[in-house]
């Protein structure tokens, strides 16, 4: 499919050169996945636009208008991505941000990942990266437009085409995979990597956090973690939940916990 792109609510594919996003990063960004014309977990998505926004002392953009772009890029497509940019536009050479922001708004349609299908049904293989995470409290949870650290581990997969890259931070604890949050079941626990230094808060996961709160455990995952799990699975708004299959010489069949929180995932898109 050809991308079809809205820049401040206009059909187009220029941004000015002098756009801060282009020169700094500066902005932040949602991918969720449209279903016939709908949105999947649209305000999960919003409530972390609003909050990078507020991080980032950006003008927070109307919700409505938003959703009204985002149909219109989506319109035709059964199933697509739409992504979401929000740039704090143009301001000049330098790292100060002007005193009064005039953000740049891009939303996009782009097709869906191949193999989403049988990816959730049999699993994916997963490599672990060699580029690490900065730990950076300040920006932790969000998704700011600076994603060098994922461009690299994702470069790590070239030429591997199906698998997935896991990531570390600085201090060697597991954070996420390039593309997804991870979770595991160890001993009959459900746990998820604590990322209150570094990593992005994924809309999904902040939903199971909720739904199982009293039955999932944030903690510092480490390799040998992960080597005792019985079962790891990853989630995202795009890819949904997907069984991790292998890391080097480690193997992990998907099991009930798994296959339990694919069809809570299912049921909670088809009631939204």
């Amino acid at each position: 499919m050809t991308a079809s792109i809205l820049i401040n609510g206009e059909l187009s594919d220029v941004v000015p050169a002098g756009d801060r996003g282009l020169a700094y990063g500066d902005g932040v960004f949602e991918t969720l996945r449209f279903t016939a014309g709908q949105p999947h977990l649209w305000q999960g998505h919003m409530d972390r636009l609003q909050r990078g926004c507020e991080r980032l002392a950006l003008p927070v953009p109307d919700q409505a208008q938003l959703l009204r772009e985002a149909r219109t890029v989506a319109t035709g497509e059964r199933d697509c991505v739409v992504k979401i940019i929000l740039t704090r536009g143009s301001g000049g050479r330098g790292y100060a941000p002007p005193s009064t922001p005039q953000p740049n708004r891009v939303v996009s349609c782009h097709a869906l990942p191949s193999g989403l299908e049988g990816d959730a049904r049999r699993g994916v293989h997963g490599r672990l990266c060699e580029q690490r995470i900065a730990l950076q409290p300040s920006l932790r949870g969000i998704k700011h437009l600076n994603r060098l650290e994922y461009v690299l581990a994702a470069a790590e997969l070239a030429g591997e085409p199906g698998q997935v890259g896991i990531v570390r931070n600085t201090e060697d604890f597991v954070i996420s995979s390039v593309h997804a949050n991870l979770f595991l079941v160890v001993n009959g626990q459900l746990l998820t990597p604590r990322m209150d230094r570094c990593g992005v808060h994924g809309v999904l996961r902040a939903l199971l956090l909720r739904d199982f709160k009293n039955r999932l455990e944030l903690r510092r995952v480490t390799l040998d973690l992960m080597a005792a799990a019985s079962e790891i699975f990853l989630v995202s708004s795009v890819r949904g939940v997907v069984p991790l299959r292998s890391l080097g010489d480690w193997h992990w069949d998907p099991g009930p916990v798994t296959r339990d929180m694919q069809q809570w995932h299912r049921e909670m898109v088809q009631s939204a």
